[in-house]
């Protein structure tokens, strides 16, 4: 069954399709601004992060290069380090064919003193021998000295004896004198005696 429908009414349906068509299109409109805006910002994040990515890859570029330069350098004190040792190792060498020549002769040095070295325990005996009666002499010397201590207090002990002896002495003669001259005093009267 077929609608006729009024001017009026198509009017209508043709202004509501017009708004609705209208409201599409500012949706549409919306989501194109939207779009773009997040395109804005993901273009715009993506090249700081590019551009950030390339400073840090020309800074490490330029690390490595710093430190290829330093390992170089040390890789050269190496070699130069290596070369001083391998001239090291070629004087120690040297040195040991030396001390090689040297032990040969001491060997032989050796050998020649072995004879010598026959006589050094019938040496040793005679030193520890030696040892003793020097040690025997030590102490007589001592007992020596000890006694010439003691001789020395006796002399010494005499030596004031014989000054009281002297002074003893000294008295006696001074009495026997005055004895004398008593002797003298009684014997005068006898002397007048005419005795033959």
């Amino acid at each position: 069954m077929e609608v006729i429908e009024t001017p009026r009414e198509i009017a209508e349906i043709v202004e509501n399709t017009m708004r609705e068509f209208n409201s599409a299109m500012q949706r549409r409109e919306g989501l194109i601004v939207r779009i773009g805006n997040q395109t804005n910002q993901i273009i715009r994040f993506s090249m700081i992060g590019l551009t950030l990515l390339a400073i840090a890859v020309v800074t490490v570029i330029l690390i490595l290069l710093s430190d290829m330069s330093s390992i170089t350098q040390r890789i050269d004190k190496v070699a130069n380090s290596l070369h001083q040792i391998n001239k090291n190792i070629i004087v120690v060498a040297n040195n040991m064919t030396e001390l090689k020549q040297s032990i040969d002769f001491v060997k032989v040095s050796i050998e020649s003193v072995d004879e010598h070295v026959k006589v050094m325990p019938l040496m040793n005996k005679s030193i520890g021998k030696l040892t003793g009666e020097i040690f025997q002499i030590n102490n007589n010397i001592s007992i020596i000295n000890n006694h010439f201590v003691t001789l020395n207090d006796k002399i010494n002990l005499m030596s004031i004896e014989m000054g009281i002896m002297s002074n003893q002495m000294v008295g006696l003669n001074n009495k026997l004198g005055l004895m004398g001259h008593n002797v003298g005093r009684i014997a005068s009267p006898i002397k007048m005696l005419p005795f033959p």
